[in-house]
This record gives C-alpha cells, sequence and structure tokens, in this order.
C-alpha cells in the first residue's frame, strides 16, 4: 500500500498535469489531453486507478485555469480520495500576501507555482512558466508578490502564424542546427526558439528592474516548453520542470493537517 499519497493536478488550456506525491517525493507523473475531448475525465479516472488501488489516499489539490472542467475534477478525485480537493485559489493559506491590484485575476496556476517557489526556496524570485502561456511571477524576499507578465507560448504561436498564412507549414517546434535558418522550416525555428528564447531574457530583465532596490532574484524556469528554450536563455537560470506540482504539493501540506497515525 502507498501511503499517505496526495494526488495534484494543474489543470492547463490544453491538458492535465497529474502527480501523485509521498512526502516532498513525486512518485508518479502523467497528462491527459483534455480539449476536443469529451471523455477526458473517464479517462483521468481510469489512469489514477491503474496507478494503485490499494493506495490510502490523503486528499488531492488542484489548480485550474479551466473553470469548465472544474466540476467533473472535483467529482473524480473526491470519488477517489474519499474527500473534497482542495482547490488552490488566493482563499486559501499560500505563505505569500497578493501585492497587486486586482488579486482575483491572478491565475490559480500562478499561485500554485509562485507561491510553492517561496515556500520551498525563498524569496527574492521570479519564476518563468512555459507552456500554452508565456508567465512570469516575481516574489520579494518578505513574500510580497508583486505579479508580473503574460504572453503567448511558442506553441500559440505557431498556431497562429500556421493559420494566418497561405505558405507556411506545421514544423517541429526544435531548436535549428545554425544561427540563421536557410529553408522555410528552419528559419521558423529560428524566429520562434530564439525570438522565444530573447522574449524571456527580456521578461526577466524587466521583472528585476520593477523591484528597484531589492537583491536580484533568484530566476527559476519551468513548464512543458522550458526544456525548448532553458539553454538559449542568457539569464542564469535555475530548470525545475516539476514546479507547479512540487507547489501544490506544499500547499497541501500547508492547508491540511496530517491525519492522525
Amino acid at each position: 500500500m502507498n501511503r499517505d499519497a496526495v494526488l495534484l493536478i494543474d489543470a492547463g488550456n490544453t491538458h492535465l498535469d497529474i502527480a501523485v506525491a509521498q512526502g516532498q517525493k513525486l512518485l508518479w507523473r502523467q497528462q491527459v489531453a483534455h480539449r476536443q475531448d469529451p471523455a477526458w475525465a473517464t479517462r483521468l479516472g481510469t489512469l489514477i486507478r491503474q496507478y494503485g488501488p490499494n493506495t490510502r489516499w490523503q486528499g488531492a489539490a488542484i489548480a485550474s485555469v479551466v473553470p469548465s472542467l472544474n466540476d467533473q475534477l472535483d467529482d473524480v478525485c473526491s470519488a477517489l480520495t474519499g474527500t473534497p480537493p482542495l482547490w488552490i485559489d488566493r482563499y486559501v493559506t499560500l505563505g505569500i500576501t497578493l501585492d497587486v491590484a486586482a488579486p482575483e485575476q491572478v491565475g490559480n496556476d500562478r499561485l500554485a507555482t509562485a507561491a510553492g517557489a517561496y515556500l520551498a526556496y525563498g524569496g527574492p524570485l521570479l519564476v518563468v512558466d512555459v507552456g500554452t502561456a508565456i508567465t512570469t511571477c516575481v516574489v520579494t524576499a518578505d513574500g510580497r508578490y508583486l505579479g508580473g507578465a503574460i504572453a503567448p507560448g511558442p506553441a500559440v504561436a505557431l498556431t497562429a502564424l500556421v493559420a494566418q498564412t497561405e505558405q507556411l507549414p506545421e514544423i517541429p517546434l526544435t531548436p535549428p542546427d545554425a544561427p540563421i535558418g536557410d529553408t522555410t522550416v528552419t528559419a521558423m525555428q529560428a524566429g520562434l526558439v530564439w525570438g522565444y528564447a530573447g522574449l524571456i531574457d527580456r521578461l526577466i530583465e524587466m521583472g528585476r528592474q520593477g523591484m528597484g532596490s531589492e537583491t536580484a532574484p533568484v530566476i527559476y524556469l519551468t513548464g512543458g516548453a522550458a526544456g525548448l528554450l532553458s539553454d538559449h536563455i542568457r539569464a542564469t537560470h535555475r530548470w525545475v520542470p516539476d514546479l507547479t506540482l512540487q507547489g501544490l504539493q506544499r500547499l497541501f501540506a500547508q492547508n491540511r493537517k496530517q491525519p492522525q497515525e
């Protein structure tokens, strides 16, 4: 039996990132695509049951930026774990203060990532999350969340480029072999990879500038497309692939008391 396991779900715009945690260790990772798939909830439940039918669930934690999925996510997690999930939002104990003009507009995934990073590493910090969107989150040494930036991610840019042109093809999102693209495909790859690496460097620069006299933040890079860009970003950074899921685990531990033996 896997004891005291916690189910973690980061519900993004195209897929669900799923993990099972025991303590601070992530024991199991999966993804479930949900866009244009009405059977996603059934597949999610089946997948988790296959992981461990004898698992003793402590509960679940969810960060969702897709409200239309929330009712089914709640039903699946409640049925599997026997208890309602912890939904990450600005009302749970985050360990950081939202020092922004509109706290209600901060995405729940950004809350999980920023709060989780601060709980794990302290501040000041700047997190860059590269997924469907690219987001940055800035947190001061004393735990104030100052906001950040939001931009379309490289896959979204590629989809728009192909859709809005007649001659540009679908291409693999991989770095080209040379700085200058000498075919349509490598030119598109150069624009997307070098261009987005440069965009991220600029966002980091502006985040540092916005912190004023604050000690220079540690930069953390995460998200599904972070591996594509990490080697090409000039700013010194730490690549932490599971930062949002780790944040969910830490927020669950902070908000739910451990069961008594």
